[in-house]
């Protein structure tokens, strides 16, 4: 079945690739002549360069080969991987031609086309705009660069919504032991680590403040299977099977702290010089309320009554009730249950089936 960031990334190019099929033909015909010959070459060079581009575009660019061009600069980045992107068009145009004509010798040929005047600077266009767009997607979020577009919130609206409060352990200490540059280095691989199980449980990344995240569902999607339970504890394996490789290079083994609740919200567009989607209500203060309690206790997480009345807990955690909290800054008390995760139970199976919790 895959990872679901390899789920995404596989419907992503399947976008890419319905729209290739779909302009190259109509490009082909206003370019070449019409035939449907031009159709039949216009389909088959968009699935082709389609594959070839896209799948290093979103499984080695953005996948494999990742980590390494991080270290390069913005330069660099875009200068290398224009030149690959340029060299898989130029082959996969080719044996579209050899397949198409069944003739071996189209392959070398084809570099030579007139055709190539209009061809290069038409795919350059189209992969400046994927680019852009896969580009956008990873810096603001794919939903809510949909929801942007779509202008769902243009107007400020009241919405049912659930927020996660995740917090970083013992983040001062760390921070002062090893220094400003390696605590960056640890926070990036948090968040890295922390991605694949946000998008399993169909979570979206709402803010990073420092050494804190932000999580937040749509009330059903996060109550859907408990997704925003399971995030917190998904997260924490997450982290946790790694821990040799935390161990050896910070000394530490991250945990963390979480608070959860959800309710009405509103949420609008905000700002002028950097446009965000921002959601408020007392339901995000109750929420951070949560999370500093669980700081203060064992509890690995402690969520409202509000949200746990409404989904049946994932095997293998346990609740417990705090009672009616007084929370600062909020009159009545808030009904709270702390959670706790009880293994073996694992939400991602380790090798021989056991949990390395």
């Amino acid at each position: 079945m895959g990872s679901a960031r390899a789920r995404i990334r596989r419907r992503q190019l399947a976008a890419v690739m319905l729209v290739a099929v779909v302009i190259t033909p109509v490009f082909n015909l206003l370019t070449s002549g019409v035939s449907l010959g031009e159709v039949v070459q216009g389909v088959v060079d968009a699935v082709l360069i389609s594959l070839l581009v896209g799948g290093y575009m979103l499984f080695v660019r953005e996948g494999r080969a990742r980590p390494w061009l991080r270290r390069l600069t913005f330069r660099a980045d875009l200068a290398l991987s224009s030149a690959i992107v340029l060299v898989l068009f130029f082959v996969g145009r080719a044996v579209g031609q050899v397949v198409t004509s069944r003739d071996p010798a189209r392959f070398l040929l084809s570099f030579r086309e007139a055709h190539l005047v209009y061809a290069v600077p038409f795919f350059a266009v189209v992969a400046v705009t994927v680019q852009f767009i896969l580009q956008m997607n990873r810096m603001i979020g794919a939903n809510v660069l949909g929801y942007f577009v779509a202008g769902v919130y243009h107007r400020p609206k009241a919405e049912e919504r659930i927020f996660l409060f995740m917090d970083l352990a013992g983040s001062t200490q760390l921070a002062e032991r090893l220094g400003s540059a390696r605590y960056f280095d640890l926070l990036r691989r948090i968040v890295d680590e922390l991605s694949e199980p946000v998008l399993q449980t169909d979570g979206e990344i709402y803010q990073y403040a420092g050494d804190e995240v932000v999580i937040t569902w749509p009330m059903q999607a996060g109550l859907r299977g408990a997704n925003c339970v399971r995030c917190f504890f998904l997260i924490r394996e997450a982290v946790a099977r790694n821990r040799d490789r935390y161990q050896r290079d910070f000394e530490a083994l991250p945990a963390f702290r979480g608070g959860l609740h959800g309710g009405t919200v509103t949420g609008g567009e905000l700002g002028d010089l950097r446009r965000q989607i921002v959601f408020v209500g007392d339901i995000l203060n109750t929420a951070a309320r949560l999370e500093e309690y669980a700081k203060r206790t064992d509890f690995d997480l402690v969520a409202s009554g509000a949200v746990l009345e409404h989904l049946a807990l994932p095997a293998g955690v346990a609740a417990t009730p705090c009672g009616e909290l007084a929370l600062r800054g909020k009159a009545a008390g808030v009904a709270a249950y702390g959670l706790t995760g009880s293994w073996p139970h694992a939400f991602f199976p380790s090798k021989g089936g056991e949990s390395i919790l």
